[in-house]
């Protein structure tokens, strides 16, 4: 799967291997990506960017603990009309045959920016069926916004590569009492292992929300008009051991 600020969501681990290995086990992780976009829960953080994660996972008993770290930087000819991010996460998630679950909490930053850090939780449910559709909930614990997100779709292989398609729709509440945003968006993708532990993938996504988050235009380091649909695009390597 690309990488995506998902990295930090409940997400991390309903997206890697199944929690098969015995106790104490521990597997790493590491992932480099370039997008012509970054669009998350219905809005456009960026225009093109480098992001970088690198994650531990230990099983214990039951369960997976993991932790993680993010870092997104933008690129471009318009890369200052947008903020650095730093990441870092904590969660742990349980596997069995019919559903997967995980909660997170993940700390925000935003080093030599005036953007405030930001405490979120996350939780997730994926259910082993068709399509896996996957429920996402989330709590911003500093602005006390919150939403949810729905996400599934098909894979199917074709020679080394797997391919496959994500429906997605959710809603974000401001803390604030502004409006809400609902959002919806399709993507495709496909993955290929490059060896027992490396593994290359690309993406392209189409998105649309009921306010105007996307943007249309930029002129001169500054957004000059938004529009309520975007698309975006990336490739990612993936190393784990």
């Amino acid at each position: 799967m690309p990488l995506d600020r998902a990295l930090l969501s409940a997400t991390l681990c309903l997206l890697s291997t199944p929690l098969a290995a015995e106790a104490g086990e521990t597997q790493i992780s590491v992932d480099v990506a370039a997008v012509s976009a970054l669009h998350d829960r219905g809005e456009q953080v960026t225009r093109e960017a480098l992001q970088f994660g690198a994650g531990v996972q230990v099983e214990v008993q039951d369960a997976s603990v993991y932790g993680a770290v993010y870092r997104l930087l933008p690129v471009g000819s318009q890369q200052e009309a947008f903020d650095d991010e730093a990441g870092f996460t904590l969660g742990t998630a349980w596997n069995t045959e019919t559903y997967s679950a995980d909660i997170s909490a993940n700390f925000l930053t935003f080093p030599g920016e005036e953007a405030e850090s930001t405490v979120e939780l996350a939780g997730a449910v994926s259910i082993h069926t068709v399509f896996t559709p996957v429920l996402i909930g989330f709590y911003d614990a500093d602005f006390e916004d919150w939403g949810l997100e729905l996400t599934g779709g098909p894979e199917w292989e074709a020679g080394e590569w797997t391919i496959y398609a994500l429906g997605r729709a959710g809603f974000v509440q401001p803390g604030d009492d502004s409006a809400h945003r609902s959002y919806a968006g399709v993507e495709w993708g496909a993955v290929r292992p490059v060896s027992d532990s490396v593994e290359f993938s690309l993406f392209a996504r189409s998105d649309i929300a009921d306010e105007e988050s996307f943007i249309q235009r930029m002129q001169g380091g500054e957004i000059t008009s938004m529009r309520n649909s975007g698309v975006a695009a990336g490739i990612n390597l993936s190393i784990s051991r």
